[in-house]
């Protein structure tokens, strides 16, 4: 038998009835790592973008920040379009400078990987809730 199965029933630490919305990671500017990077096809538009994976470590947190997940906040930033017109170049450049990517005539998104930046974090509403989403990203 190779492979784990899932279980049937699935025990939780607290009762669902009482789980409240986590507290997002507070407005700011954090260094982050890239994690993930891919390229995709917005299914509303057609375009083709990068999505990035950005981690931010937990010794990156605020020190009054007590909700964060003990292994990091990953974040993805999806404002990253891929197409060959001027303006859309000039972004993507910008965008590998600010990661400190080699810059050429082809783009690979899994040379991002490990790359380091600092993210500006600010809140957005979504489904009457704060989330936490990367507005900007800046040279490292």
């Amino acid at each position: 038998m190779s492979g784990s199965t899932a279980p049937t029933i699935f025990e939780f630490t607290v009762d669902l009835q009482e789980q409240e919305a986590p507290v997002p990671l507070p407005p700011g500017e954090y260094p982050a790592e890239i994690t993930q990077a891919e390229n995709r096809v917005s299914g509303n538009t057609g375009n083709v973008y990068c999505a990035i994976t950005f981690r931010i470590a937990p010794e990156n947190y605020p020190a009054d920040y007590t909700e964060g997940d003990p292994d990091g906040t990953t974040l993805t930033y999806n404002r990253l379009l891929l197409a060959d017109k001027p303006r859309e170049r000039h972004r993507l450049r910008k965008f590998l400078e600010s990661v400190g990517a080699k810059l050429g005539r082809s783009f690979d998104p899994n040379d991002l990987i490990g790359l380091h930046a600092t993210v500006v974090i600010e809140h957005r509403q979504f489904e009457g809730e704060d989330q936490a989403q990367i507005s900007r990203v800046m040279g490292g």
